[in-house]
């Protein structure tokens, strides 16, 4: 601020208080002048706020933490700020400011009134009480506000958040609130006996505009008691726990200990409370007044009986008397309601504690995403300050009347409007009983929680003992194994991973688990569960892991949820040369067809790059079905030897046996170690008869990788006894209701969707591709169009019948009756017709409109896949569109509205080609539709050379190039030594990219860019926190 606006400022605060240069008397007398001592109060209160903000604030924010949860009963507690200079950061962020902008006014004006009593209790300045009036009313006001708000914005991505639907939400909250108000107080002028509203029912109308903040103080409250009391009595007794982090002094464990006694007496100082009010406005007994004044019904019932008691209740009515009692007693409710308990309840809060240590809690984001986004963070804070502190100040201020009336100003004019001792008992007691009426009910919800709470471990600050291993190179061996076993797809190696039982630091042993358990479902398909495993990753790495949320983002987009995938994806694409980021962000965009931002000219942006190479072939299979396309958008990459498995899986189905078997074999050739090419090979040789040679092979990969569940089902479909409680054994021998959770555990899983009943529409939404072979054999074109039933029916029955009912009313009933139900109904008609149109546009997983539609149009083609009719083992290599994440090749299917996609070409030529290979088809032979039976081969006489493996046969020694190397491993000899390796963490895309076939620098628009290209130590994202101060300065 320059020096000509402090000058302004000064000025008018000089106008301002020469204007009001009043002093008026408690007693209500006022005389005129001006004391520069009557501006002490001011400078005082200002003073000590600006302590508070500086120094008592940061300390109490010290120590935040938050809980979540990694396995059953295990929470790992992070730290979100550890000193200070931390906290001071986190309330610069965001709207933080704003919250506790309010909640410094309200603490300011109660300040202000302190050092009014503190320097002349007879008098009060004029100006000074307009100041406190302003300080402590803006944050009453805005509180029930802000309170509602979050409550109803709760779990909201911010990121993709309209400005305007804000605006709106927040304007028609601002409508309800003053609404409900504005109705409380007509209702009780009404009631009044004559023209002025009684007391009463002001007190009613302010109760319910407050009614948003107490709600929430309650539910907060009484879902936060479990877990404050645990908590605080394990303070007590010197150990630490989640709330308080670090060892306890004697002065934390002394008021920790007063802590467990206020909370061990709530329910019952709740329930005296309640019962009070009710008895007094119930009753209206004549000693109402009394029974407020000590304490409600217990309180004045022991002082009724013990003699002592009324004894030092006599003092005590002469010592509320003194204004340095007064004094004294808000400087104490600060210390305690406004800095202890509040900050408490913010501790909680920030923990998580609601979530697992009670019910009906105001919980505004989710644990896991409350250490990961620093916006999570600011929100709890914000939530906390601008909804605490109105309802305190104002509880305050109520108690003060309620107990120092005498004192306070304005109380004759509050007496003179009927607002006498009584009911100024009475609207105390009340806020204070909707409050506990409120935790009462949340708590005895959350009590049954206490003894399961009290079990729970938490693990505190394994951050700090993994000392960054949670980059990607670097750190513990276990992390090199993890991601070089994702990257090759070894599924037996992550599930042995997992299942080992290991020597070292317990959380670094916990973390690469779930980052093993992670890769497995999300190379498998699982995709809600991998989804999960990917949040707790990211929480543990406390939000610094990039490839977790490209896994959340990949899974949401296999999910068909484009918007929370977009949302996981924000910050992460950046044109620097490391384009994973950008390709699942052009896919995302690819995905929605009617108003994703992307089109067919942006792909001549990428260059050499195999993940948009293969949505144009992928394009081209579905043209015409044909799962054998030019082969010249392929590479030679992993993305596209796992595209060619998916061309073996349709080539099955329309019947290609002779290039399905040579292209797995050319596959196996390419890659000897790797599983699903083994598969592919077998599932041919099983197609061909050769089953004896497929057993074979199914043996080599028992002995390498026997806990792979694709060799399960492997196994199965060769007539092994398998355990059917893995899913890609489920889909071969599974049956019954036990299918249906495959249908949401497996979004992109096509087969699954066919095990269901009325699962087809699921089907084609999860890969199109699942319908090509009975879509050739049945000559149907990939394009969709509506029936021309349906567009009989509208057009030349329906819109017919409109104008003849409105030609009846126009002669029966009326000329304008006839013209306007015309009208209505032509209207009608066509705008239900455009919602249904706009409903198909709608993307989701289950009952998606345009894929219910296009479900009816394979019906009246009669195209049905369904298991007897495609080849067993297609979910082993059937995929859709393909991206990659670290160099890992995931599938988040090919949904059918893809077809939007497709150039217009003429149906006619589309169906000569499919006439001509569907003739051909109902020629070849069969595939195998179901899994062998069990005991086969001691029937089935064995093939020619049967003693030598038939890989061998059919390819030579190079398809066991590297494999007893790879045996071995899995075996213990020659394994990683455990133990660190030597070198600094870093992120994915220092690494070398090339080597894992990570995409760099493919994106031709990019390569003149001004930001920096693919070179170590550049950032794939901006900070989610800027650095501290501390740091800045070293």
């Amino acid at each position: 601020m320059d020096k000509k606006k402090i000058g302004l400022l000064l000025i008018l605060c000089f106008v301002f208080f020469q204007l009001f240069s009043k002093v008026v008397s408690a007693e209500g007398s006022d005389e005129s002048g001006f004391d520069i001592m009557y501006l002490a109060p001011i400078f005082l209160g200002f003073f000590v706020a600006f302590l508070m903000w500086k120094w008592f604030i940061p300390v109490q924010l010290a120590n935040l933490q938050v809980a979540f949860e990694i396995d059953d009963d295990l929470y790992e507690v992070h730290r979100v700020t550890r000193d200070n200079e931390d906290a001071r950061d986190l309330l610069s962020e965001g709207s933080v400011g704003y919250g506790l902008g309010l909640y410094m006014m309200g603490m300011t004006g109660v300040l202000i009134l302190i050092g009014e009593f503190l320097f002349d209790p007879d008098y009060f300045y004029t100006p000074t009480l307009y100041l406190i009036g302003i300080l402590v009313g803006i944050p009453i006001l805005i509180s029930p506000w802000e309170t509602m708000n979050a409550q109803l914005s709760k779990n909201r991505s911010q990121v993709n958040k309209s400005a305007i639907i804000d605006f709106f939400r927040r304007t028609l909250t601002l409508f309800i609130i003053v609404g409900i108000t504005f109705a409380s107080l007509l209702y009780g002028l009404q009631e009044s006996e004559g023209a002025v509203i009684e007391p009463f029912w002001l007190a009613l109308a302010m109760l319910v505009f407050m009614s948003p903040t107490i709600f929430a103080y309650g539910r907060i409250m009484g879902a936060s008691w479990n877990m404050l009391l645990i908590g605080k009595w394990r303070t007590s007794n010197g150990k630490k726990n989640p709330i308080d982090p670090d060892k306890p002094g004697f002065v934390n464990r002394f008021f920790s200990l007063l802590l467990v006694i206020f909370l061990i007496t709530m329910p019952i100082t709740a329930l005296n409370g309640i019962v009070t009010v009710l008895h007094v406005l119930i009753n209206n007994p004549d000693n109402s007044t009394e029974v407020l004044n000590y304490g409600g019904i217990i309180g004045f019932s022991i002082y009724e009986r013990i003699d002592l008691i009324s004894e030092i209740l006599f003092h005590w009515e002469f010592i509320k008397s003194l204004p340095q009692f007064l004094s004294l007693y808000l400087s104490l409710n600060i210390a305690i309601v406004g800095l202890a308990f509040i900050f408490e309840l913010t501790r909680n809060l920030m923990l998580g504690g609601q979530s697992f240590g009670g019910v009906f809690g105001v919980i505004i984001d989710n644990p896991r995403d409350i250490r990961t986004e620093v916006d999570a963070q600011t929100r709890q804070l914000k939530f906390a300050f601008a909804g605490f502190s109105g309802y305190t100040v104002l509880l305050l201020l109520l108690v003060c009347y309620k107990e120092f009336g005498s004192l306070m100003p304005f109380t004759d004019s509050l007496e003179a409007n009927n607002f006498d001792e009584g009911m100024r008992l009475l609207a105390t007691w009340m806020f204070i009983a909707v409050g506990q009426l409120v935790f009462l009910l949340t708590w005895l919800v959350s009590i049954i929680r206490f003894t399961h709470l009290r079990n729970l471990r938490f693990d505190l600050n394994p951050d700090e003992r993994r000392e960054g291993a949670v980059r990607i190179a670097g750190g513990d061996w276990m992390r090199t194994l993890v991601d070089e076993a994702a990257l090759q797809e070894d599924l037996d190696t992550l599930i042995r991973f997992q299942r080992r039982s290991l020597s070292g630091d317990e959380s670094v042993i916990r973390f690469e688990k779930g980052r093993a358990r992670m890769w497995e479902l999300a190379i498998r398909g699982l995709w809600p569960s991998a989804i999960e495993e990917a949040r707790k990753v990211l929480a543990q790495s406390g939000g610094d892991d990039d490839i977790a949320r490209m896994i959340i983002a990949t899974g949401h987009m296999a999910s068909r949820r484009l918007d929370a995938a977009r949302d996981a994806l924000h910050g992460l694409e950046q044109p620097e040369g490391y384009d994973e980021p950008e390709l699942l962000a052009f896919v995302c965009e690819w995905l929605d067809p009617w108003s994703g931002n992307v089109s067919e000219d942006d792909f001549w942006d990428w260059e050499n790059n195999s993940c948009i190479n293969h949505l144009q072939h992928l394009t081209q299979m579905i043209r015409g079905w044909n799962p054998k396309p030019n082969n010249d958008f392929l590479n030679k990459d992993r993305l596209s030897r796992n595209a060619q498995l998916s061309m073996i899986s349709l080539m099955r189905g329309q019947r290609m046996h002779d290039e399905a078997l040579e292209l797995a074999l050319k596959l196996v050739r390419a890659d000897p170690t790797g599983v699903r090419p083994r598969i592919a090979a077998s599932l041919c040789l099983i197609d061909k008869g050769d089953w004896h040679s497929a057993r074979s092979i199914m043996a080599e990969l028992n002995e390498s990788d026997k806990y792979d569940p694709r060799v399960m089902a492997l196994s199965a479909i060769l007539g092994q006894p398998v355990d059917v409680e893995e899913f890609e054994v489920a889909l071969v021998k599974g049956e019954g209701k036990s299918m249906k959770k495959w249908i949401n555990q497996a979004p992109c899983n096509s087969v699954a969707a066919l095990d269901v009943k009325g699962g087809m529409d699921e089907a084609i939404n999860a890969n199109l591709l699942i319908t090509a072979h009975e879509a050739t054999r049945r000559q149907m074109t990939p394009r969709y169009q509506p029936g021309k039933l349906s567009f009989v029916f509208n057009f030349f029955i329906l819109a017919p019948l409109w104008i003849l009912i409105g030609i009846y009313l126009f002669t029966e009933v009326g000329q304008m009756e006839g013209l306007i139900s015309t009208a209505i109904l032509m209207t009608t008609h066509s705008t239900s017709r455009r919602v249904l149109r706009q409903q198909r546009k709608l993307i989701r997983h289950r009952d998606q409109k345009a894929m219910v539609a296009y479900a009816k149009r394979m019906k009246r083609f009669k195209v049905v896949p369904k298991r007897d009719n495609i080849p067993v083992g297609t979910h082993l290599l059937l995929s859709g569109i393909l991206v990659s994440v670290n160099g890992v090749v995931l599938d988040i299917g090919l949904p059918g509205w893809m077809t939007e996609h497709l150039p217009n070409e003429p149906d006619k030529a589309i169906k000569s080609r499919l006439k001509r290979r569907s003739s051909k088809l109902s020629k070849s032979r069969p595939p195998r539709l179901k899994p062998l039976g069990d005991g086969w081969w001691l029937k089935r006489p064995k093939e020619d050379d049967s003693d030598t493996p038939v890989l061998e046969r059919l390819i030579g020694k190079v398809a066991y190039r590297g494999r007893p190397g790879y045996i071995d491993r899995k075996k213990g000899v020659g394994a990683r030594p455990t133990g660190k390796i030597p070198g600094k963490s870093r992120p994915a895309h220092t690494l070398d990219l090339n080597r894992r076939g990570i995409p760099t620098n493919t994106i031709i628009s990019e390569r003149n860019s001004a930001k920096p290209k693919f070179v170590p130590k550049s950032k794939v994202q901006n900070s989610r926190r800027p650095p501290s101060r501390r740091k800045k300065n070293n």
